[in-house]
């Protein structure tokens, strides 16, 4: 798990068909007083997590093929929780 900052959100023309329909969002890793901790990264959402809003991101791949129901997805994070 990975705290983070959504940052913004991510839009593609031709994408993976698991990511159809998904909102993906960009995000920055920070540390215990919200400073950013390392680079942007993408990450699926699908609690709708608004910008600027402090997330905890599974890196677990299984988990997010899981979520979007396609075991050949590219995709690896996946927003878990936001932060009040």
């Amino acid at each position: 798990m990975l705290l983070a900052r959504v940052d913004g959100h991510a839009t593609a023309s031709i994408g993976h068909p698991s990511l159809k329909g998904q909102k993906i969002v960009l995000c920055t890793p920070i540390d215990e007083n919200g400073k950013s901790a390392g680079s942007p990264f993408a990450a699926i959402d699908p609690i709708g997590a608004g910008r600027h809003s402090k997330v905890f991101i599974t890196t677990d791949g299984t988990w997010t093929q899981g979520t979007v129901h396609d075991e050949t997805s590219p995709i690896r994070n996946q927003v878990m929780g936001i932060i009040d």
